[in-house]
Parts: C-alpha cells; structure tokens; sequence
C-alpha cells in the first residue's frame, strides 16, 4: 500500500519538474526574442540617427559654397579690331560654363558730301539754235571722208558752246559705238572748252550707211 503512494507521489513531482523546465525554457526564448528585437530596434535607430548627423554635416559644409557661388557675373572683353565680343561667366556649385554671347553687328553709318554739281545752261534763242546746227553739219560734213562700213545709223547727242565748238558727244546706240572710228567726230571735239557757267546746245546727229549727214536739235524726252 505504501509503495503505490510512493509511486505517485514520484509520478507527480516529475510531472511538476518537467512543467517547470517547459516553463523554463519557454520563458527563455520569449525573453530570448524580446531581448534580440530590442538590440535590433537600438542598432535600427543608431543607423539612422548616424544617417541624419552625415545629411547635417553635408549640408552644413556646402551651404557657404552655395551662398559664395549662387551670383553669376558677366564679364565684357574688350576687342582691339572694332569688335566687342561678349562672355557670360557663369559660376555655379558643380561647374563653371562659359558661353558666348551672340556678336551684334556694328553698323557705321558714313556719310559723303558729294559737291552738287549744276547743269549748264541752254541756248534757247532759236536763230543761235539754226547757226550752231549749220555750223556742226558744215564741221561734220568736211571732215567725214570715209566710205561708210556699216550697214545701220550712227546716232550720237552732240554738245556745241556758243562760240561753235564741239564739246563732248555720247553715242545713242550700240553701233555708234563700234563704229566711232569711221566718223570724224572724236577728231572734232576739245573737252577743254566745257565751261558750267556758260550755255551750251544739244544735238542729234544721225550717221547713215549711204553716206547722208543729219543734223537735228536735241528734243528733251
């Protein structure tokens, strides 16, 4: 009788030991993971706490080069050719970009006083008009002896001064032109005798290739 309740009692005190060594060890690892998760929260917050000081002292140390660098400066060279070139210097934090302004042309404006230079007067009086005609057919027709080469009129304006003298002439077409060696007119005419004070008369004088002289007074356009 003795031994059965020995027997219990040792059944029941190795129950109690082996609760208490669950109890045990369960209380061990919730203390264990309580204890891991409070190291890895401190580290957590270590890191970032280490994290915030670095973006302070970064800050920290380039707000003067900000502050030194934020105004830009244009700089105006000089040039010696009559050309002003000009470069914008702009500083930033990173960098320094130089870019040239566009050049703007340089307009000089010049101005000539050219002399006003007046016409002569005209022989108006028509009886001056008809002698000075005849006096200019009289002077061509003498001295125009080549036989004709060319196969159109000859049209040249003739300027005579009052005294009868052949001043300049201007040929009208282009055969005239190519064809001033067979008339006797660059012979006949001294530019010496061009005075603006004094009057002058205009001519048409008409070359053609049978050989016929026309002399006419010149008709304003």
């Amino acid at each position: 009788m003795s031994t059965t309740v020995n027997s219990s009692n040792n059944s029941s005190e190795t129950a109690k030991s082996l609760g208490l060594k669950i109890i045990s060890v369960i209380g061990l690892t919730l203390f264990t993971g309580f204890y891991a998760n409070s190291w890895q929260r401190s580290l957590r917050e270590y890191a970032q706490q280490q994290a915030e000081t670095t973006v302070a002292t970064s800050t920290t140390d380039t707000a003067p080069i900000v502050a030194n660098t934020s105004t830009s400066k244009s700089t105006v060279i000089a040039s010696t050719s009559g050309v002003s070139p000009v470069v914008d210097t702009t500083q930033s934090v990173s960098s320094v970009n130089t870019v040239p302004a566009e050049t703007a042309p340089i307009e000089t404006e010049v101005t000539m006083a050219v002399p006003e230079t007046q016409a002569a007067p005209k022989i108006t009086n028509s009886n001056t008009l008809e002698k000075l005609s005849s006096v200019l057919y009289n002077q061509i027709d003498k001295a125009w002896q080549q036989y004709p080469t060319f196969s159109e009129n000859l049209a040249y304006r003739v300027t005579m001064n009052s005294a009868g003298m052949i001043a300049k002439y201007e040929h009208i077409n282009k055969a005239a032109s190519e064809y001033i060696a067979e008339t006797p007119l660059a012979k006949l005419t001294n530019s010496s005798t061009i005075d603006a004070n004094k009057p002058t008369a205009e001519f048409l004088v008409l070359l053609t290739p049978n050989g016929v002289l026309q002399v006419n007074q010149w008709v304003a356009e």
